[in-house]
């Protein structure tokens, strides 16, 4: 095992394998620590199918192509066309494997191994690593913690941890599901939303809301989901205080915050900042030029949505409210031009006020 590097990455899953590889691109010597390789984060597997374009990956790993989202509240429900952006649905144990298996092939040193604990110096980074029953150390000149919403790495660093929220989630196999839905109302996802994603081998439900309300019970119900099936459990990251760099340590994908709010997709985001990190890395860059070029890049975003998902989100009636503007076809325009596509589009308020009125009427 290499005991020495200039970047000594911690998580192997997109974040993580991405920076791997667009570092290895670059020539600058990298080691990948991944703690299980057969790890499957539970995950509805969506991302941009524009994002195998940009990332050079292989198609056949795309499950299944979604060009069309459907918003639902109680007896309502509303079509998107998103077939000019559409999703890919891939599956993440076999997913993340490859882009392991392309990280290696760059040049990335990828070794299964644990993170035990790391000590910042004045000029680099020693990170203890346990592979079998061996505890090794690494010194690297930066540390980066790419180990998800859970993030050891974090914890020791910043004595923080990503900002989270709890979801409760099942698989069924005898639940049809073709499409991306999206399922609102204060008795099945309070604030926040509830999920039916298709998977290879049947469909993904669940919802982000937790507390005493019976949520994913209620939300079963109005599936009419009548098979037997266990419940599990899980932490989304949640869009704040997101964490970009201390003491020479960065953080990409689920362990720095990185998620894109009302949606929560965080798979394309993940990847995203790695090469946004990559980049910077490879030219030499001051470390806070990494805040700063994320910044530019999505901070409007993030902030717009996340003020959207307050106002819409609030009760039942301002999701009715919802429900009613995106029958709108310049509404739904406006939306996924924000969502899916790399533009930051001025959201005009007196616009969706005037739309509303029209569809009142």
């Amino acid at each position: 095992m290499k005991t020495e590097c200039e970047i000594l990455i911690i998580g192997a899953g997109p974040a993580g394998a991405t920076l791997s590889r667009e570092l290895s691109k670059q020539n600058i010597d990298n080691i990948l620590i991944q703690r299980n390789f057969n790890f499957k984060k539970p995950c509805g597997g969506g991302l941009r199918a524009d994002a195998f374009d940009e990332f050079e990956l292989d198609k056949s790993y795309i499950k299944k192509d979604i060009d069309k989202i459907v918003l639902a509240f109680k007896d309502k429900r509303v079509s998107v066309d998103i077939s000019e952006t559409p999703l890919a649905i891939v599956e993440r144990r076999e997913f993340d494997h490859y882009l392991r298996v392309e990280a290696q092939k760059s040049g990335s040193e990828l070794y299964e191994a644990t993170f035990v604990s790391a000590e910042v110096l004045k000029d680099s980074v020693l990170t203890k690593v346990k592979i079998g029953n061996e505890t090794k150390t690494i010194q690297s000149k930066y540390l980066v913690g790419a180990d998800g919403v859970n993030s050891k790495v974090r914890r020791l660093i910043n004595s923080d941890q990503t900002q989270s929220l709890m979801t409760s989630y099942a698989d069924l196999t005898h639940l049809e599901c073709e499409d991306c839905e999206f399922h609102f109302g204060e008795d099945i996802a309070s604030k926040e939303y509830a999920w039916v994603f298709p998977e290879t081998n049947g469909t993904n439900i669940g919802t982000v809301a937790q507390g005493e309300t019976p949520y994913m019970k209620n939300f079963e119900l109005s599936l009419g989901a009548k098979e037997e099936h266990k419940v599990y459990g899980y932490k989304i990251p949640k869009y704040d205080k997101v964490l970009f760099f201390k003491e020479r340590v960065f953080f990409v994908g689920d362990s720095a915050g990185q998620v894109l709010p009302f949606t929560y997709e965080g798979i394309y985001y993940a990847m995203s900042s790695a090469k946004i990190l990559a980049a910077l890395l490879a030219r030499g860059a001051e470390p806070s030029e990494y805040e700063n070029e994320w910044n530019k890049k999505y901070l409007k975003k993030f902030e717009t949505l996340k003020k959207l998902q307050k106002i819409f989100l609030y009760n039942d009636f301002t999701v009715a409210i919802m429900i009613k503007l995106y029958k709108s076809k310049s509404v739904q325009k406006q939306i996924i031009e924000l969502w899916l596509k790399d533009k930051n589009i001025e959201l005009n308020f007196a616009f969706f006020v005037k739309v509303l009125k029209k569809l009142l009427v």
